[in-house]
């Protein structure tokens, strides 16, 4: 059983098909990423799943260069799970400020592994129809590369909306930066 285990793997690596799953999102279509937002993508991406995450991730060139995270944030759950904790710290809360949210946006990323993340540079900004804010952040990743980061956020219905761009300083943040802005820009939101 082990060596037929083994020999599979090969060949799906030999194929390339062992790589996570990605959905193609197409660029010019509005798409709905949950809770009733939808953003037009502006630029081809693949939609992939990760464990712990029950929001959305897009990705160009795979989610270690660059990620375009959806969260939902529901009142008394933390923006990922992690194996066998929960942290009073990482729950989303409805009475929230903007501030606290930057926060449990970090602390979600520090329980994640990354290290030195800090944040700043809070501020309003539409979130499509509704009133919103952005932020931003830098970190380490695991891999030792620096990371920035740029949020959009909302807080609606007692939930939060939440969108978080992150690749590395070096090329592909600057690379994507322009359309990440463009998505931000094309938010929807339907009550």
């Amino acid at each position: 059983m082990k060596s037929t285990h083994f020999a599979l793997t090969a060949i799906l690596l030999a194929f390339g098909c062992a790589q996570p799953a990605y959905i193609e999102i197409p660029a010019e279509q509005p798409v709905s990423v949950g809770d009733g937002i939808s953003v037009t993508p502006q630029i081809p991406w693949g939609k992939a799943t990760m464990v712990g995450f029950d929001g959305t991730l897009w990705t160009v060139d795979g989610s270690s260069l660059d990620a375009l995270l959806f969260f939902v944030g529901k009142p008394g759950h933390p923006l990922i799970e992690f194996q066998g904790e929960k942290g009073a710290e990482q729950l989303y809360q409805a009475s929230m400020l903007p501030d606290d949210v930057m926060e449990l946006t970090a602390a979600n990323f520090r329980k994640a592994g990354y290290e030195q993340v800090a944040t700043s540079n809070l501020r309003p900004a539409p979130f499509g129809s509704a009133k919103g804010f952005r932020f931003d952040m830098k970190y380490t990743s695991r891999a030792g590369l620096e990371m920035k980061a740029v949020a959009l956020a909302c807080q609606r219905n007692g939930r939060l909306d939440l969108i978080v761009f992150a690749a590395p300083v070096e090329y592909y943040f600057g690379r994507y930066a322009p359309t990440v802005e463009k998505i931000f820009a094309s938010v929807q939101v339907s009550e």
